[in-house]
C-alpha cells in the first residue's frame, strides 16, 4: 500500500509542472516594431508632424476563458519629451492595417512625469484567437531622431492576469531605432548587389 502512494505521489509530482506550463502556453504577445512613414505618398501633407506606425502588439490565445483588455500602459525609455501622441489600432479580420475610424480604439494622453502613454479602450477589448493592434504615433519632425534611439514598454500592469504570466519569461519591448537602423542596412545590401 505505501508503496502505491508513493507511484501516487510522483505521478502528481511529475504531471504538475506539465498542466503549469500548457497553461502559460496557452496565451502569448508578440510584439513587432516596424516603422513605417503612413504619409510618405502623401504630396499634400496638412501637418508637420510625421504619422509613423511604430509596431503591432499580437494577443493569441489558446484558451476558450473570456478575457477583455480595458487598457494599455506603454512606457517611453529614452531621452525625455514634453509630449506625445499615439493612436491604437486594430487590424481588420484580413490582418490588414488600415488606420480609418473603424478601426481606432483609443487615442493616447502622455503622462510627461512618468514618460507614458496611456491608451484607455472607450470599451473593453474582447480578445479573441489573435488579436493584432498597431500603435501609430504622430511625431513632430524635430523628436524623430530622438525617438529611434530609446524604445518603449508595455506596462505588464494593465494586461489580463493570464498574459502577465507569459510575461514573466519575456521581454515587451518596441525598440523603433534597431529596427529602423536594420531596415537602413537591408535597403543598402541590396543596392549593393
Amino acid at each position: 500500500m505505501k508503496r502505491a502512494s508513493y507511484i501516487v505521489l510522483i505521478c502528481a509530482a511529475m504531471s504538475f509542472p506539465l498542466r503549469s506550463k500548457e497553461k502559460t502556453d496557452q496565451f502569448s504577445i508578440v510584439v513587432e516594431p516596424k516603422w513605417e512613414d503612413l504619409e510618405k505618398n502623401n504630396t499634400r501633407k496638412a501637418f508637420d508632424d510625421k504619422w509613423i506606425l511604430a509596431g503591432d502588439i499580437t494577443f493569441k490565445k489558446k484558451a476558450p476563458e473570456y478575457i477583455t483588455l480595458k487598457e494599455l500602459h506603454i512606457v517611453w525609455k529614452g531621452e525625455k519629451v514634453n509630449n506625445l501622441l499615439a493612436s491604437l489600432y486594430e487590424k481588420d479580420s484580413y490582418g490588414e492595417f488600415m488606420p480609418i475610424e473603424k478601426y481606432l480604439i483609443c487615442d493616447s494622453v502622455w503622462k510627461k512625469s512618468e514618460q507614458k502613454l496611456i491608451l484607455r479602450f472607450q470599451k473593453p477589448k474582447t480578445l479573441y484567437t489573435v488579436n493584432t493592434l498597431s500603435l501609430v504615433l504622430t511625431i513632430p519632425k524635430n523628436l524623430e531622431e530622438k525617438i529611434k534611439k530609446g524604445h518603449f514598454d508595455i506596462e505588464t500592469s494593465t494586461l489580463p492576469m493570464q498574459y502577465k504570466e507569459h510575461l514573466e519569461e519575456k521581454d515587451l519591448r518596441l525598440t523603433l531605432g534597431a529596427f529602423h537602423a536594420k531596415k537602413k542596412e537591408i535597403a543598402n545590401l541590396s543596392a549593393t548587389h
